[in-house]
Protein backbone atom coordinates (compact mmCIF):
# COMPACT_ATOMS: atom_id res chain seq x y z
CA UNK A 1 0.00 0.00 0.00
CA UNK A 2 1.42 3.15 -0.80
CA UNK A 3 2.18 5.93 1.88
CA UNK A 4 2.25 8.49 -0.91
CA UNK A 5 -0.11 11.32 -1.31
CA UNK A 6 -0.50 10.88 -4.99
CA UNK A 7 -2.29 14.22 -5.52
CA UNK A 8 1.38 15.84 -4.43
CA UNK A 9 3.32 14.28 -7.26
CA UNK A 10 3.70 15.97 -10.84
CA UNK A 11 5.68 15.89 -13.79
CA UNK A 12 7.33 18.83 -15.16
CA UNK A 13 9.85 19.51 -18.11
CA UNK A 14 13.71 18.65 -17.38
CA UNK A 15 15.81 21.69 -17.60
CA UNK A 16 19.73 21.83 -17.09
CA UNK A 17 19.45 23.30 -13.54
CA UNK A 18 18.16 19.29 -12.64
CA UNK A 19 21.51 17.86 -14.11
CA UNK A 20 22.72 17.89 -10.56
CA UNK A 21 20.01 15.93 -9.19
CA UNK A 22 20.12 13.51 -12.53
CA UNK A 23 23.24 12.43 -11.66
CA UNK A 24 22.32 11.75 -7.91
CA UNK A 25 19.37 9.87 -9.07
CA UNK A 26 21.91 7.68 -11.41
CA UNK A 27 24.30 7.01 -9.08
CA UNK A 28 21.33 5.74 -6.63
CA UNK A 29 20.30 3.29 -9.12
CA UNK A 30 23.54 1.78 -9.34
CA UNK A 31 24.76 1.67 -5.51
CA UNK A 32 24.27 -1.74 -5.20
CA UNK A 33 25.89 -2.69 -8.29
CA UNK A 34 28.69 -0.52 -7.49
CA UNK A 35 29.57 -2.12 -4.34
CA UNK A 36 30.65 -5.34 -5.69
CA UNK A 37 33.40 -3.98 -7.26
CA UNK A 38 36.06 -3.43 -4.67
CA UNK A 39 36.69 0.16 -5.77
CA UNK A 40 37.24 3.30 -4.18
CA UNK A 41 34.74 6.31 -3.66
CA UNK A 42 36.11 8.09 -5.91
CA UNK A 43 37.01 5.58 -8.28
CA UNK A 44 32.92 4.57 -8.27
CA UNK A 45 31.98 8.52 -8.51
CA UNK A 46 34.64 9.40 -11.47
CA UNK A 47 33.18 6.00 -13.28
CA UNK A 48 29.19 6.94 -12.14
CA UNK A 49 29.48 10.19 -13.60
CA UNK A 50 31.14 9.17 -16.94
CA UNK A 51 28.58 6.98 -17.53
CA UNK A 52 25.70 9.24 -16.37
CA UNK A 53 27.09 11.65 -19.14
CA UNK A 54 27.25 9.32 -21.74
CA UNK A 55 23.80 7.92 -21.25
CA UNK A 56 22.55 11.79 -20.88
CA UNK A 57 24.11 12.54 -24.26
CA UNK A 58 23.15 9.49 -26.03
CA UNK A 59 19.24 9.38 -24.94
CA UNK A 60 19.08 13.13 -26.42
CA UNK A 61 20.93 11.62 -29.67
CA UNK A 62 18.91 8.68 -30.25
CA UNK A 63 15.91 9.87 -28.79
CA UNK A 64 15.87 13.85 -29.84
CA UNK A 65 12.13 14.06 -29.57
CA UNK A 66 11.01 12.88 -26.17
CA UNK A 67 9.78 13.90 -23.36
CA UNK A 68 12.30 14.59 -20.68
CA UNK A 69 10.55 15.31 -17.20
CA UNK A 70 11.38 15.06 -13.48
CA UNK A 71 9.27 13.45 -11.18
CA UNK A 72 8.15 16.19 -7.78
CA UNK A 73 6.66 14.84 -4.61
CA UNK A 74 5.66 17.89 -2.85
CA UNK A 75 7.48 20.37 -4.82
CA UNK A 76 10.77 17.90 -4.55
CA UNK A 77 12.64 16.20 -7.45
CA UNK A 78 12.36 12.13 -6.45
CA UNK A 79 12.82 10.95 -10.56
CA UNK A 80 12.36 10.86 -13.76
CA UNK A 81 10.45 9.78 -16.56
CA UNK A 82 11.19 9.73 -20.35
CA UNK A 83 9.03 8.87 -22.90
CA UNK A 84 9.46 9.01 -26.95
CA UNK A 85 6.03 9.28 -28.01
CA UNK A 86 6.77 8.12 -32.22
CA UNK A 87 3.97 7.26 -34.80
CA UNK A 88 4.01 3.81 -33.79
CA UNK A 89 4.35 3.18 -30.24
CA UNK A 90 5.85 4.45 -27.03
CA UNK A 91 9.50 3.45 -26.00
CA UNK A 92 9.74 4.06 -22.04
CA UNK A 93 13.21 5.41 -22.63
CA UNK A 94 13.72 5.62 -18.61
CA UNK A 95 11.89 5.59 -15.26
CA UNK A 96 13.70 6.08 -12.16
CA UNK A 97 12.84 6.77 -8.54
CA UNK A 98 15.03 8.08 -5.35
CA UNK A 99 15.29 4.70 -3.31
CA UNK A 100 13.29 6.19 -0.71
CA UNK A 101 9.90 6.05 -3.35
CA UNK A 102 10.39 2.96 -4.29
CA UNK A 103 8.71 0.10 -3.93
CA UNK A 104 5.55 2.24 -3.08
CA UNK A 105 3.46 1.96 -6.19
CA UNK A 106 4.19 4.81 -7.48
CA UNK A 107 5.61 3.40 -10.32
CA UNK A 108 3.25 1.14 -11.19
CA UNK A 109 0.60 4.50 -11.01
CA UNK A 110 3.00 6.21 -13.65
CA UNK A 111 3.02 3.14 -16.04
CA UNK A 112 -0.63 2.78 -15.89
CA UNK A 113 -1.17 6.58 -16.77
CA UNK A 114 1.27 5.98 -19.78
CA UNK A 115 -0.47 2.43 -20.56
CA UNK A 116 -4.11 4.66 -20.60
CA UNK A 117 -2.66 7.25 -22.67
CA UNK A 118 -1.44 4.64 -25.12
CA UNK A 119 -4.52 2.52 -25.30
CA UNK A 120 -6.39 6.14 -26.22
CA UNK A 121 -4.09 6.36 -28.54
CA UNK A 122 -3.60 2.86 -29.89
CA UNK A 123 -0.54 2.98 -29.70
CA UNK A 124 1.74 -0.50 -28.44
CA UNK A 125 4.48 0.83 -25.37
CA UNK A 126 7.97 -1.50 -25.88
CA UNK A 127 11.18 -0.54 -23.63
CA UNK A 128 14.48 -2.35 -22.49
CA UNK A 129 15.16 -3.74 -18.94
CA UNK A 130 18.15 -5.20 -17.40
CA UNK A 131 17.32 -8.79 -16.69
CA UNK A 132 17.86 -8.29 -12.73
CA UNK A 133 16.01 -5.00 -12.76
CA UNK A 134 13.43 -5.59 -10.31
CA UNK A 135 11.07 -3.23 -12.51
CA UNK A 136 10.81 -6.46 -14.45
CA UNK A 137 8.44 -7.75 -12.22
CA UNK A 138 6.25 -4.60 -12.64
CA UNK A 139 6.48 -4.75 -16.12
CA UNK A 140 4.99 -8.36 -16.51
CA UNK A 141 2.47 -7.74 -14.01
CA UNK A 142 1.36 -5.01 -15.99
CA UNK A 143 1.69 -7.19 -19.45
CA UNK A 144 4.78 -6.26 -20.56
CA UNK A 145 5.97 -9.60 -22.46
CA UNK A 146 9.51 -10.37 -23.31
CA UNK A 147 10.02 -10.00 -27.50
CA UNK A 148 13.77 -10.38 -27.60
CA UNK A 149 16.91 -10.76 -25.16
CA UNK A 150 19.79 -7.93 -26.42
CA UNK A 151 22.58 -8.54 -24.35
CA UNK A 152 21.77 -7.93 -20.70
CA UNK A 153 18.85 -6.12 -21.67
CA UNK A 154 15.56 -7.31 -22.53
CA UNK A 155 13.19 -6.02 -25.33
CA UNK A 156 9.55 -6.32 -23.66
CA UNK A 157 6.47 -4.94 -25.49
CA UNK A 158 3.02 -4.15 -24.37
CA UNK A 159 -0.25 -4.08 -26.60
CA UNK A 160 -3.75 -3.10 -25.30
CA UNK A 161 -5.40 -6.03 -26.68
Amino acid sequence: MSVLNTESICLRPESAADKTFLLYLYISTRDKEMAQTGWSRTEISTFLTQQFEAQYLSYRQYFPDATYQVIEYQGEAIGRLYLQRGEDEYRLIDVSLLPEFRNQGLGGQLMQTILDEATEKEKRVTLHVEQFNPAYRLYERMGFVQVEERGIHLFMEWHSD
